[in-house]
């Protein structure tokens, strides 16, 4: 498959994913962590080697726009989306930095502060 193609398919994914939530009546303050995953692997480069910072309208940062809509959303979904984070961090905490930065070198912000053992309290 062409990187063109999967790159596409992934767009498309989010979109999806962001209509759901905006089409429903009400929005559920359960998050999927595989969703959450998902997007986090569209910046897997930066994530494992550190480099290329990811840039506004890249791949990478356009993941990181769909999650903070995600966890910006309501409905408890900023913290679900923290727990989902805060356990990446747990399963690649050789990489627990390169995750904390993503949203800050996309210029934009969860609500919450990622950080190794985060208790997951969040700001607005």
């Amino acid at each position: 498959m062409e990187l063109s193609t999967i790159r596409s398919y992934n767009v498309l994914r989010i979109i999806g994913i962001l209509i759901l939530l905006s089409s429903s009546p009400f929005v559920f303050a359960y998050i999927e962590c595989s969703t959450v995953s998902q997007l986090f692997s569209s910046c897997s480069v930066f994530i494992n080697y550190g480099t290329p910072d990811p840039s506004p309208g890249s791949r990478c940062c356009d993941a990181m726009s769909g999650l903070s809509i995600i966890a910006n959303s309501g409905g408890g979904n900023k913290q679900s989306v923290c727990r989902c984070v805060m356990s990446l961090i747990q399963n690649y905490i050789q990489n627990a930095t390169a995750i904390g930065t993503l949203p800050g070198l996309c210029g934009i912000s969860l609500g919450f502060t990622i950080i190794p053992n985060s208790n997951c309290l969040v700001y607005d």
